[in-house]
């Protein structure tokens, strides 16, 4: 696909899965997002995609005024879809594109040195680079236009064995982004004072936050009532490589754990 081609079908108003943009319409912006790469197992993929169905299923049977019939949660299948987001999606200019990638790579870079990030098989922080996925939750975009489900890291709560978890190397890197945002203008990524990383996997055109909820807790009871080995959910996810992911573009990488070439000058 040529680049004129991608300009022309990212300025619809919906994304390519149908859900609304979370900005206005203008000629030549790009959808723009910083991403932590999920990748899944084929049993991981199939623990949550069975996790949709039954969500789907408990919002037909807890359908009493027959409003449910009209959510359809639709599973965000495919590795570009499952991440763990540090930012949110916001407008680049094309001409933007470049230096913005540069100087990201740039504030990782230095995230790596303050870290001690030299060696990927040797590092320091090896301890909290890996996010343990087990508990869902329920979200809704700040629109309400998207419900979605997500797999997220236990909150630590008063458990001091849980307190240096990959939340805190995800919110330092949510701050390293931050910094270049404000530098170009772009919106910064507001989160709670507890980080919660999270990995959404399915969704639902629509404000359904409580009708999703209810389902997710009916899915969750009955699967601990059930007993079976499958009965949570469990997924890993690596911190050590991040994306930037633009519209038109393939995803391209602006941190790992082993060495990036320097940005351009």
């Amino acid at each position: 696909m040529s680049e004129t081609d991608s300009e022309t079908n990212h300025e619809e108003e919906k994304d390519s899965e149908g859900r609304t943009r979370q900005f206005p319409h203008r000629a030549g912006n790009f959808a723009t997002s910083v991403r932590i790469r999920c990748q899944t197992t084929t049993k991981e993929k199939r623990a949550l995609s069975q996790i949709a169905r039954e969500v789907q299923r408990h919002l037909l049977l807890d359908d009493k005024d027959n409003n449910n019939e009209g959510i359809k949660v639709r599973e965000m299948s495919g590795e570009d879809h499952l991440h763990v987001s540090l930012s949110k999606v916001f407008p680049v200019r094309k001409e933007q594109r470049e230096p913005y990638r540069s100087q990201l790579k740039a504030s990782f870079n230095a995230f790596r040195i303050s870290r001690g990030i030299l060696d990927s098989s040797l590092s320091s922080s090896s301890c909290n680079s890996l996010l343990e996925l087990t508990e869902l939750r329920v979200f809704v975009n700040d629109e309400r236009t998207t419900t979605f489900v997500a797999v997220c890291e236990k909150d630590p709560g008063d458990d001091a064995t849980l307190k240096h978890s990959g939340s805190e190397r995800v919110r330092e890197m949510i701050l390293a982004v931050n910094a270049v945002n404000e530098r170009f203008g772009f919106p910064k990524y507001e989160y709670e004072p507890c980080v919660i990383p999270h990995v959404s996997f399915c969704y639902a055109d629509g404000d359904w936050e409580e009708e999703m909820k209810r389902a997710v807790e009916a899915v969750v009871k009955k699967r601990k009532e059930e007993a079976k080995e499958d009965a949570s959910v469990e997924i890993t996810c690596k911190t050590d490589a991040v994306d930037l992911c633009i519209s038109g573009w393939e995803p391209k990488k602006v941190f790992s754990s082993e060495s990036l070439p320097p940005p351009p000058i």
